[in-house]
């Protein structure tokens, strides 16, 4: 009998330690990845601290670009009759100048943007529905902005969240102009030309890339100045129609833009 109890009691103690040491060991895993995420978090704070004075931003942008000319002819249809239904392609630049930053938000200022986009085909006789092989019809925009711009990153610098979302607001224009073939046009080839107002807004996403290779990002962020190298996607809506003011020919999209970005 005091052998069977003896045998209980040594089983007990067994299963107590096996139990203490998975609780400790359970414990330390725990404490390991708070203190690692503490850690990622202390060095992120740590570089963005001794980091060069962040003021300037710099983008450069491609997308798609569809004008909405034909809405301002009521459906005609005269753009794409011309040049067809199909996405042009977009290029364009932007700089920003945020000097102010709002307390666990991020940085606001102004920025000012411009791109360019071009549409061309066979141009059509004159009032006639037969194109003219020989000669070139094609349309120049050249959309630009000046935009209220806020940049979110304060979750970026306080956190190993790599994620800045972003938003500009803002007046837009479009310059643009159309050129022909020396028989359609004017002996200096344009054809017509024009400014069109309007409106710009723009939401969207950036990824930092300087987790990638953080060593590299502080030798970058020495040698020239570059805190933040940086993905981005958003949407732009590029409303240029004149701002309800006499007809005006419309330029201006709703579109996808991609780019890299630099912070400064």
């Amino acid at each position: 009998m005091n052998g069977h109890l003896r045998h209980r009691a040594a089983a007990c103690l067994a299963g107590g330690a096996a139990l203490l040491v998975a609780s400790v060991a359970g414990a330390q895993a725990s404490r390991s990845a708070i203190d690692w995420r503490q850690s990622d978090r202390s060095r992120v704070q740590q570089e963005e601290r001794y980091a060069s004075p962040q003021s300037f931003a710099f983008e450069l942008r491609f997308g798609p670009y569809s004008p909405e000319v034909d809405e301002e002819l009521s459906g005609a249809g005269a753009y794409e009759r011309t040049f067809g239904d199909g996405q042009r392609f977009y290029f364009g630049v932007e700089f920003d100048w945020l000097p102010l930053r709002i307390p666990y938000v991020g940085a606001i200022g102004p920025g000012i943007g411009a791109g360019i986009t071009s549409a061309s085909a066979s141009a059509f006789e004159v009032n006639s529905d037969v194109r003219a092989d020989a000669e070139e019809t094609s349309l120049t925009i050249m959309p630009m902005h000046l935009s209220a711009v806020l940049r979110a990153d304060e979750l970026m610098r306080r956190t190993a969240i790599p994620i800045v979302p972003y938003a500009k607001v803002g007046l837009g224009m479009g310059l643009w102009y159309s050129v022909s073939g020396p028989r359609l046009a004017r002996p200096d080839g344009v054809r017509a030309e024009g400014v069109t107002w309007g409106t710009h807004l723009a939401l969207g996403g950036m990824l930092a890339l300087n987790w990638l290779d953080r060593r590299a990002s502080s030798q970058l962020d020495e040698s020239t100045g570059i805190n933040h190298t940086y993905l981005f996607g958003e949407w732009m809506y590029a409303n240029l129609d004149g701002i309800g003011s006499r007809p005006q020919m419309h330029v201006g999209t709703s579109t996808w833009v991609v780019g890299l970005a630099l912070d400064m």
